[in-house]
């Protein structure tokens, strides 16, 4: 932990500040605080700094957070590595946004898992970059874009979000992105509201979600596996189920959908643009990927209004909604830039053409 986070932080319980206690400096040379503990000055909370990574978690998670913590905590320990790949894979996530966007910015990534988009942010030059998770993957992150020198990692949950805030201005955060978190949430739109409470006046907000449309083979095959039995059993016995299916889905990827792109086929393959996305991944990224679609405890599937309702409710300006793959969603918005008497510019909408069940 770098000492100008505190800067950022907040109690996650009252909001108050926070105050470093018992630190520890990294033998191994540089400024990082690897241990100690963050005192509330107003509720006297008291949480860790363990590792590199202050643990602001609140006390009262659900069950189902613990359960999600823990899954998702469990693959980005076992998925630990960076492909020079994911740059591609994460500007096509937040398309239209570009690397400079990212210049000069405070920027929170809520849900960073095991870094991998907090690592672009902070090369793109990104003035702060937080990477905020729930699980034990803060540890991972922690080794992978830890000591960058503009990058951050903490521990904390996305309905109670341990930073500052000013009353009636928002928070310290320019930008703040989600992908593919906010679906796996209890209550995806109450995460999605308690984020933008923390963003500057005029700053804005991207999240990517699964799609409703278009998603025939999960909502008939996948997500009655993964309720019925997947998300069930203890991560460590998943591979067992993943591992045989991820060898079934590569063969099909490679071996259908990649030569098959660019005919009249192809058109009539189900999922044809996602699985052909994924047809030049290697076979671990692959395996991650079902992993991924098998683990989760909770797993929402949103429509195009369901999701643009989120935009709407919060009065966010500049709303961008737009198709990724004809099977998910992106979506795009900014805060007025002062107060309800702000103003912002037109957006513009994606419907969704000619839409599977």
């Amino acid at each position: 932990m770098k000492r100008r986070l505190l800067d950022l932080l907040a109690c996650p319980l009252c909001g108050g500040d926070l105050g470093l206690h018992d630190a520890s400096i990294d033998a191994e040379g540089g400024s990082e605080i690897v241990h100690g503990k963050l005192v509330c000055n107003a509720c006297s909370a008291r949480f860790p700094i363990r590792d590199g990574v202050p643990r602001l978690l609140p006390p009262d998670l659900s069950s189902i957070q613990e359960k999600t913590a823990g899954a998702f905590g469990f693959q980005w320990q076992q998925f630990t590595e960076l492909y020079d790949q994911y740059e591609a894979q994460f500007l096509d996530w937040i398309e239209p946004i570009q690397p400079e966007f990212f210049r000069d910015q405070i920027v929170l990534d809520a849900g960073c898992g095991n870094g991998r988009h907090a690592y672009y942010a902070a090369r793109y030059g990104a003035k702060e970059i937080v990477g905020m998770d729930l699980s034990a993957a803060v540890d991972t992150a922690y080794a992978n874009i830890g000591r960058m020198p503009n990058a951050h990692v903490v521990q904390g949950d996305i309905y109670h979000p341990p930073f500052k805030r000013t009353d009636g201005n928002g928070g310290p955060f320019d930008f703040i992105y989600s992908i593919g978190v906010l679906h796996h949430l209890p209550e995806p739109e109450e995460g999605f509201d308690s984020l933008i409470r923390y963003l500057r006046p005029g700053g804005a907000m991207f999240a990517w979600v699964y799609g409703r449309e278009n998603n025939g083979i999960v909502h008939g095959f996948i997500n009655p596996l993964r309720t019925a039995l997947t998300s069930r059993m203890p991560p460590s016995w998943l591979p067992a189920v993943a591992w045989p299916m991820s060898v079934v889905f590569q063969g099909v990827v490679k071996g259908v959908y990649r030569p098959m792109h660019g005919t009249p086929v192809f058109k009539l393959l189900p999922l044809n643009d996602y699985l052909y996305s994924l047809s030049s991944f290697s076979f671990r990224r692959n395996y991650n990927i079902v992993f991924d679609h098998l683990l989760a405890p909770v797993a929402h599937y949103l429509s195009h209004d369901e999701f643009e309702g989120w935009f709407r409710r919060a009065e966010l300006g500049e709303v961008q909604i737009t198709w990724r793959n004809r099977n998910s969603w992106r979506g795009f918005g900014r805060t007025r830039s002062g107060g309800h008497d702000g103003s912002w510019g037109k957006g513009k909408t994606e419907k969704a053409p000619e839409l599977e069940a």
